[in-house]
C-alpha cells in the first residue's frame, strides 16, 4: 500500500511543480525520459528473469484483447459523429501503460510484473504507431512517415536486443544490473513526473457527457471484459495475469491528446477523458492491492 501510495506522491509532485512554476515544461523530461532513460528501464525489465512461455505470451494476448475489444468499442461508439466514434473507440485502448503501469505493475507484483509490463508497454508501442495512427487518420496517414515515427524510438530496439539477449541466456552481472536499476527508477520517477504536469496543463472545456461515458465504458467495461474472456484461454500465473489486467485498465494515455491535436480530433474533450480516467483508475487500482 505504502509503496503504491508513493507512486501517486511523484504523480502529485509533478502536478505542484507545474501548477507552482508554470516555466516547467514536460517536453524536455518527454526528450529525456523517451531517448535516454527509458532505453535502461526497457533492458532491466526485460533482463530481470529468464524468458518463458508466459512472459513471451503476454504482450501477445495484451494485442488480440485490443484487436478484439476495438470491434466492440466501435460498435457501441457507432451513433457518435464521425471524429467522437474514433476517439471513444481507440482512446480506451491505447492506455499509460508505460508511464503508469511498468511503475504501479513493479510496485505490486515485484519483479514479474516489471518484466511483464515492459513487454506489453513495447507491444502497446507497436499498436499506437502503426494501427492506431492509421485509425486516428482515417487511413489518410502516410505508412512510411508512420513507420519513421516506430524506427526512431530507441525503446523499440533496446527492447529486441534485451529479449534477443535473454532468449540466448547472456545475463549481466551483478553491478551492470544495478546500474540499469538505477537508470530505470529514473526513468520511473521522470516518468511519473511527466503524468503529473500533464495533468495540470489539462483544461476542460467543451466536455461532451455523451463521449465522455461511452469512452469510459468502453475503458473500463469493455476492454477488461474482452481482457477477461481472452485470458480465460490462457494458463498464466496470478501474477502475469493481474498484470495484464491492470495495463488493460491503465488510464488514456497523454499520446493520445498529441495524436488528436495532429489530426484535429478534439484534443480537449481528448484531454478532459484522460483526467476523468485517471481519477477513476485511482480508484481501480486499489482492488490490485
Amino acid at each position: 500500500m505504502k509503496t503504491v501510495l508513493g507512486i501517486y506522491l511523484f504523480i502529485l509532485i509533478g502536478f505542484v511543480a507545474k501548477k507552482g512554476f508554470e516555466e516547467i515544461e514536460a517536453k524536455t523530461l518527454v526528450i529525456l525520459s523517451t531517448y535516454f532513460l527509458q532505453p535502461f528501464l526497457t533492458l532491466w525489465g526485460i533482463m530481470l528473469i529468464p524468458l518463458n512461455k508466459e512472459l513471451i505470451l503476454a504482450p501477445i494476448v495484451y494485442l488480440v484483447t485490443v484487436f478484439v475489444a476495438l470491434i466492440f468499442t466501435y460498435l457501441f461508439s457507432a451513433k457518435l459523429e464521425k471524429k467522437e466514434k474514433i476517439i471513444a473507440s481507440l482512446t480506451p485502448l491505447i492506455g499509460n501503460t508505460g508511464n503508469l503501469g511498468i511503475p504501479l505493475s513493479y510496485a505490486i507484483f515485484g519483479e514479474v510484473g516489471a518484466s511483464v509490463a515492459t513487454l506489453i508497454n513495447l507491444a502497446n508501442i507497436f499498436f499506437i504507431y502503426s494501427f492506431g495512427i492509421f485509425f486516428f487518420a482515417s487511413g489518410k496517414y502516410n505508412f512510411k512517415n508512420a513507420f519513421k515515427k516506430i524506427i526512431k524510438i530507441p525503446v523499440i530496439w533496446v527492447g529486441i536486443l534485451a529479449l534477443t539477449l535473454n532468449h540466448y541466456h547472456i545475463t549481466f552481472d551483478k553491478e551492470t544490473m544495478k546500474i540499469l536499476q538505477m537508470g530505470a527508477f529514473a526513468s520511473i520517477v521522470t516518468q511519473l513526473l511527466i503524468f503529473g504536469i500533464y495533468i495540470a496543463e489539462i483544461k476542460i472545456r467543451e466536455v461532451s457527457f455523451k463521449l465522455a461515458f461511452l469512452t469510459t465504458f468502453n475503458k473500463f467495461v469493455i476492454f477488461p471484459l474482452t481482457a477477461f474472456i481472452v485470458l480465460k484461454f490462457f494458463n498464466f500465473n496470478e501474477s502475469v495475469y493481474k498484470t495484464i489486467l491492470l495495463e488493460v485498465l491503465t488510464p488514456l494515455a497523454i499520446t493520445n491528446v498529441n495524436l488528436a491535436a495532429l489530426f484535429d480530433l478534439y484534443p480537449r474533450k481528448v484531454a478532459f477523458l484522460i483526467l476523468l480516467t485517471t481519477f477513476l483508475f485511482l480508484i481501480v487500482s486499489f482492488l490490485f492491492i
